[in-house]
C-alpha cells in the first residue's frame, strides 16, 4: 500500500521541533514573500507560523511540511485551507522558500503528493489556487500537475510600483488523476 503523504522526492510531515524557527528565518529568503499571491504585508514570527499548525482536529486545514526523502531536510510548507467537505473543495498553498531548492522538481512532487492526499484520502472533488501572473515557475509547476487557469483578477497584486494581474488555477480530481497516470507511463 502506498504511503499517501510520500512523493517520489518529498514526504509531507507534521511541524516538528524547530520547523516554525526555520520558517521564520527563510521567510526572507529573496523572492518569496513577494510571490505569495496572499497580501503578505508583514512577516510572521515563529508563533504564527505554529498556530498555522495548530489544531491537528481541524478539518478545514491540513498544514504540512515538505522534507526531501533523501535527508528528510526541510524543503518548505503546503497547505490546504478552507476545506468544504460539502461541495469537496479546497484551497492549496505552498512555499518553497529556499531558492536553490527550487527548479529540482521538489515543487512538483510535493504538488502531486498533497493533491493524492486531497483527492483519495479526503475525496475532494476539486483544489484551487491564486499565483501572481508573473510567477512564472509556479504557474510551470501547476499546470504540469494539471492545474487549469479559471479566471484572472485583472490587476489584483501591487508590486514594484505597477500593478500585476492574480490569475486563479482550479484542478478536478478527473484532471489530476488523467495527468499522473500520463506521467506514469
Amino acid at each position: 500500500m502506498k504511503d499517501v503523504v510520500q512523493g517520489s522526492l518529498v514526504h509531507l510531515t507534521e511541524m516538528r521541533d524547530g520547523d516554525a524557527e526555520w520558517l521564520q528565518d527563510t521567510q526572507w529568503e529573496p523572492g518569496l514573500l513577494r510571490n505569495l499571491s496572499a497580501d503578505a504585508f508583514h512577516p510572521f514570527t515563529a508563533a504564527e507560523y505554529s498556530e498555522l499548525a495548530a489544531e491537528p482536529d481541524n478539518n478545514e486545514r491540513f498544514f504540512f511540511m515538505v522534507r526531501a526523502n533523501a535527508d528528510d531536510g526541510l524543503l518548505g510548507w503546503v497547505m490546504l485551507d478552507d476545506v468544504y467537505f460539502k461541495n469537496r473543495r479546497a484551497t492549496l498553498g505552498i512555499a518553497l522558500p529556499v531558492a536553490s531548492d527550487r527548479g529540482q522538481g521538489f515543487g512538483e512532487d510535493t504538488l502531486n503528493t498533497v493533491l493524492a492526499f486531497a483527492f483519495n484520502e479526503l475525496g475532494l472533488h476539486k483544489v484551487t489556487l491564486e499565483v501572481n501572473a508573473n510567477n512564472v515557475p509556479a504557474i510551470h509547476a501547476y499546470q504540469a500537475v494539471g492545474f487549469v487557469r479559471e479566471g484572472i483578477n485583472r490587476e489584483g497584486v501591487y508590486q514594484d510600483g505597477r500593478w500585476l494581474d492574480l490569475y486563479s488555477y482550479g484542478i478536478l480530481a478527473s484532471e489530476w488523476q488523467d495527468v499522473s497516470r500520463e506521467t506514469e507511463e
